[in-house]
């Protein structure tokens, strides 16, 4: 039975007890879940809950707080030594004084707490032995999924175990040798760290050039070890040479985890296990030795190695940009208003090893029908991209769970793209979260109309390097929707600047998106799209809840080089005196017709006299009267620039260009 349990917020701590009837020989198992069901961003020791059996007298049978298979969610389980009553206590493992909700799980079920070997090869029948129940070991015959990862094995207990379906076969390990042998790669490693100080060898064949991905399943599938792998060669006499790799923990982007950067690992147990890429340096038999670091050991100590070359893959994320990675449906939401549009940023994260660098498109699978995406290729090495959902008017209200696929432009290349989306829950203000939702899909919905749409006017002309450009934005209000909309570009190419949000008032329709290139943007076409949303008082934009949101169509940016690069020598001017300041100009893009030129940086009591120099596209030097008052500061002075002004496409283009010197000396 499952019991919904509440640990109040009262000053003296909250123990809760529920009465059994026991019979001698009978099995109790106990599982809580505290951790595993919060949905609280924020928290603290509240969550962390503590089990204790007792007997008639209090006298305690068993006892969990933390463990290898939950962490800090406890799990219990016994063979009972009487007849009569036995109490489950349920209480924090530290004080809080906040409400706390769980669910308790009572029974007679088997709880084993690991299997071994923990897998198989995809797709076959693999018999597994369940370890750690009461009553003893027991054997089962699972279904290896066809998909490759880890996947939950039930049995008859509350909560699975994890489990690694893999595209290779199982080698178990040999106890009654010094090392197994290990015939051929790629193969899966299967063994048990069975006592302190045990160390398990297998040897294997590598050549020169080889390159292998050896990463290791044990925290992550529940075991109590902490594991560390050396490889040594074998040298010439047949003997153990010098180590040539020692791995003990990994980053999570290491196990392909993406979306967070977590302080210490989330509560996800692969930081324990390593991962790394390997390369043979001579063709030669090797030993891989496994062991736990604190070199402990135990019956359910088990782990289980992969070696396999590595496969290219990208990964397609959905990450929240919010603080501590809470959930954020402004930026990582998918809800779709029935004729309308919504852009998502994602982020395409290479998997360990992966050696693809070429054009990518993003595929959507599993779109509602009325429901189409749009995202232009992706170019060699970006690393985050926009992708668009359109509804169509008559699209179903409703929701679909959807997989982003990136799928190489050149189809001589094959990658493997798995969707993610992790969010941490009981995160600590500079330490870390209990709990990670991972999700291999993604939730879209399509909502009902919004009152407005926002559309840009595609750029008619490039955007120069070291220039600003402004675009036309408005928006189409639907009747009876007269409220302010703010917009901004929360996606933007590398090298352009976007001004942070701006708003249109209620009553207007129409503004204008000002930005800018640095000096270095990359040149090409980029993707532009503006987001835009309701505005309340009442409830803050940073995380979204409760706004709607659309986006304009994607249009293309052109970013160009600079139309002219204007350069000077250091000048000096004494105070009361007048003089020309000579830039030269290097002309870069060709323009049409006559540009305005000023200087700007100058210091205080220096100004500008005369009119100021018109540029052409024929002109090798221009020259501005600059005058030094007696009250100009002394001294150098860097970063002077000029603001070029240029016609063209209808509109005034601003390019700022130069890092001029001037150096203000006393008057003689």
């Amino acid at each position: 039975m499952t019991v919904q349990g509440r640990l109040g917020s009262g000053s003296r701590g909250e123990v809760d007890l529920f009465r059994v009837s026991a019979k001698v020989g009978q099995r109790l198992s106990v599982e809580v879940d505290s951790v595993r069901i919060s949905h609280n961003h924020y928290g603290d020791s509240e969550f962390d809950l503590a089990v204790r059996i007792l007997d008639e007298s209090g006298r305690e049978l068993a006892a969990n707080d933390d463990n290898p298979l939950h962490l800090q969610d406890p799990v219990v389980s016994l063979n009972l030594p009487y007849d009569g009553l036995v109490y489950i206590e349920v209480k924090r493992s530290v004080f809080a004084p906040r409400d706390t909700i769980y669910c308790l799980h009572i029974g007679q079920n088997r709880r084993p707490l690991v299997a071994y070997p923990p897998g198989g090869q995809a797709g076959t029948k693999q018999i597994i032995t369940l370890l750690g129940d009461p009553a003893g070991d027991y054997e089962e015959t699972i279904g290896i999924p066809n998909t490759t990862g880890l996947f939950e094995y039930f049995s008859d207990a509350p909560s699975s175990l994890s489990l690694q379906s893999s595209p290779y076969p199982n080698v178990l390990e040999n106890k009654a040798a010094l090392e197994t042998r290990v015939d051929q790669l790629p193969t899966v490693l299967n063994g048990i760290i069975d006592q302190a100080g045990d160390i398990d060898v297998f040897r294997f064949s590598a050549n020169k050039g080889d390159r292998l991905q050896i990463r290791v399943f044990a925290a992550a599938l529940g075991s109590p070890i902490d594991p560390k792998i050396r490889i040594r060669s074998i040298n010439s006499e047949g003997s153990p040479g010098p180590i040539e790799l020692e791995m003990d923990d990994a980053k999570l982007p290491e196990h392909d985890i993406f979306g967070t950067s977590f302080r210490g690992g989330g509560g996800l147990k692969e930081v324990l296990d390593p991962s790394v890429i390997w390369e043979p340096t001579a063709d030669n038999d090797y030993l891989l030795e496994v062991e736990d670091t604190s070199d402990a050991g135990g019956p359910i100590g088990i782990y289980r190695v992969e070696i396999a070359p590595p496969r290219d893959a990208v990964h397609t994320i959905l990450v929240s940009r919010a603080n501590d990675w809470m959930e954020c449906p402004r930026t990582s939401s998918l809800a779709v208003p029935q004729g309308n549009r919504w852009t998502v940023n994602v982020s395409l994260l290479p998997g360990q090893g992966n050696t693809y660098r070429g054009e990518l498109n993003i595929v959507a699978h599993g779109l509602p029908e009325g429901v189409r995406s749009v995202s232009p290729t992706v170019p060699s090495g970006a690393k985050l991209w926009p992708v668009q959902f359109v509804a169509d008017q008559l699209a179903s209200l409703g929701g679909a769970l959807i997989t982003l696929e990136a799928t190489p432009v050149d189809s001589s290349h094959m990658i493997e793209s798995r969707s993610q989306q992790n969010i941490p829950f009981i995160n600590h203000p500079g330490g870390d979260a209990w709990r990670t939702v991972r999700l291999d899909c993604f939730v879209l919905g399509v909502t009902e109309p919004a009152p407005f749409t926002i559309n840009v006017t595609p750029p008619s002309v490039p955007l120069v390097r070291g220039g600003e450009l402004t675009i036309p934005v408005k928006i189409s209000r639907h009747e009876g929707f007269n409220q302010p909309v703010q917009f901004r570009c929360d996606w933007r190419p590398p090298g352009i600047g976007v001004p942070p949000n701006e708003t249109i008032p209620s009553g207007q329709s129409e503004a204008v998106l000002r930005i800018s290139a640095q000096a270095g943007a990359p040149l090409g076409v980029s993707p532009l799209v503006v987001v835009a949303s309701t505005v309340r008082e009442d409830f803050s934009d940073y995380v979204g809840t409760g706004h709607v949101r659309v986006s304009s169509e994607i249009v293309n940016l052109t970013i160009a080089e600079s139309y002219v690069e204007l350069t000077s020598q250091p000048e000096s001017i004494r105070r009361g005196q007048r003089k020309q300041f000579v830039w030269t100009v290097h002309h870069k893009s060709p323009f049409e017709g006559k540009a305005r030129v000023k200087l700007v940086g100058l210091p205080k009591g220096v100004n500008l006299v005369g009119p100021l120099p018109i540029l052409t596209k024929h002109l090798k030097e221009i020259a501005f009267q600059v005058e030094a008052t007696n009250e100009a500061l002394l001294g150098r002075v860097g970063g002077l620039s000029c603001e070029v002004v240029v016609e063209a496409g209808g509109q005034e283009i601003l390019q700022r260009t130069g890092n001029g010197t001037l150096r203000i000396d006393p008057k003689l």
